[in-house]
């Protein structure tokens, strides 16, 4: 078997690992969620920035998942998952100083701006994986997946989006969300 033949027999399943990476992503923003309303820790405009980022990745894998795929579609995650890593990393910079206690509660060891950083290189290392493996099979194309599966996860997508509008639209108003910063000195 060729190395051509192997991408072409990875590449039908590449709606069940979009399938699964949009699972991931909304595991994730739940548990940022769950941090802010069951433990309490309001989320800062970075953290914000970092929620839009992940559901901007999971409406993109959506639209590969509704409509076929199209290899662009990881280009357009590649750019949001850059920009997601580089405010992850301006965050974590800001409390990288010796005794910085951090920003919110630590899951595992590590402040959810750091798992952030991380979910972004890994969407970003997935990204790149698809585009190379990904090359318009010719033999049958990909296995869809069925339908009831990508209408469920555009529902809990929808859920979720509609979810962090209403938590963002009370936590904030039509004002700019507090930095984390205001949040620990109390200085809004």
């Amino acid at each position: 078997m060729t190395a051509t033949q192997h991408f072409q027999k990875i590449s039908r399943y590449t709606p069940l690992f979009n399938a699964l990476w949009v699972t991931v992503l909304l595991c994730v923003i739940g548990g940022s969620l769950f941090i802010q309303f069951v433990i309490g820790d309001l989320p800062c405009r970075l953290c914000m920035w970092q929620r839009m980022s992940m559901m901007l990745i999971v409406a993109v894998l959506l639209v590969n998942l509704r409509f076929g795929q199209n290899m662009r579609n990881y280009g357009i995650i590649l750019i949001i998952a850059v920009f997601g890593a580089s405010v992850s990393i301006r965050q974590i910079l800001s409390y990288i100083a010796p005794g910085s206690p951090g920003y919110g509660p630590a899951v595992f060891g590590l402040h959810t701006y750091t798992w952030a950083l991380l979910v972004f290189v890994c969407s970003i290392l997935a990204s790149a994986v698809m585009l190379i493996l990904n090359s318009t099979p010719k033999d049958g194309g990909t296995e869809p997946l069925p339908e009831p599966v990508v209408k469920g996860l555009i529902g809990v997508t929808m859920a979720v989006a509609l979810t962090l509008s209403v938590a963002t639209f009370f936590q904030c108003g039509l004002d700019v969300c507090p930095g984390a910063r205001e949040y620990l000195y109390g200085s809004h």
